[in-house]
């Protein structure tokens, strides 16, 4: 074969290869694009879910907030009614010392007046 023979078959495969390579990056392009749009889906269906997740905590959060706010409520009102229980013990024991000092000094005037 001669030189130009073998140009013009080298020419037709060199063209042929490119069709081919046309072809499958053609083929690659689209399969590419299906693979970027599936996982664009899935980020998007991680991403709602975590900002559901995200919304669940925060709600349980603020949840608890308030419950701790209510039993802060309920131990601030508890020590409050033991203060003013502590307070009426002590003045109930006051009153039970008059009296015990007031029967005391009864008793000891009605020695002293017994021959």
């Amino acid at each position: 074969m001669s030189f130009w023979e073998n140009l013009a078959i080298m020419g037709t495969m060199a063209t042929i290869l490119g069709v081919f390579l046309t072809i499958y990056g053609i083929l690659n392009n689209r399969v590419m694009r299906a693979a970027v749009e599936s996982i664009r889906d899935l980020i998007r269906e991680f991403r709602q879910e975590t900002v559901e997740l995200l919304d669940r905590i925060e709600r349980g959060q603020e949840e608890l907030r308030r419950e701790a706010a209510e039993l802060r409520r309920e131990v601030a009102e508890t020590r409050r009614e033991v203060a003013e229980a502590r307070r009426e013990m002590a003045e109930a024991i006051k009153y039970v010392a008059s009296l015990i000092v007031s029967e005391s000094e009864r008793t000891r005037q009605a020695i002293r007046e017994t021959p």
